[in-house]
């Protein structure tokens, strides 16, 4: 038996991450040059705000509630509140650089869990199979 949705969940969770770090590159690659174009602000605010309703499109499908969305993970909303970048220091610049990991290693053990979930289903269905199947046999 295999659960479609607990399958849909693990492949929304993986697009989403890498998602999450393709924005994380394009995010780098920008803010390392000398100067940020108002274009290029406004591309990566953007894609900042994509990324942000398909981080709430994720956690929705999975439902967790809305709080406890920014309590299991603030460094998501962290790097997602952000209103300008040009502006930004060094120092918040390495404190994002640390949310950038932290937010991964959160969205890593969500997938985690999920894959476990599915390990336990599949090892519970082969099980219940050996004993139908032993049942069966005595019979």
């Amino acid at each position: 038996m295999i659960d479609r949705k607990l399958e849909c969940d693990i492949k929304k969770t993986k697009e989403f991450i890498e998602l999450w770090d393709k924005f994380h590159q394009i995010f780098k690659r920008t803010t390392s040059e000398n100067h940020m174009s108002e274009s290029k602000e406004k591309e990566i605010l953007s894609t900042k705000n994509l990324v942000g309703l398909r981080y709430e499109d994720l956690m929705d499908t999975l439902g967790v509630r809305p709080l406890a969305r920014f309590v299991m993970s603030p460094s998501v909303h962290n790097i997602l509140s952000l209103e300008k970048i040009s502006i930004v220091s060094d120092k918040k610049l390495n404190a994002l650089d640390r949310d950038w990991r932290e937010a991964l290693s959160f969205l890593k053990a969500l997938l985690e869990r999920l894959e476990r979930k599915k390990r336990r289903i599949g090892n519970f269905n082969r099980f219940a199979f050996t004993l139908k199947k032993g049942v069966r046999r005595k019979r």
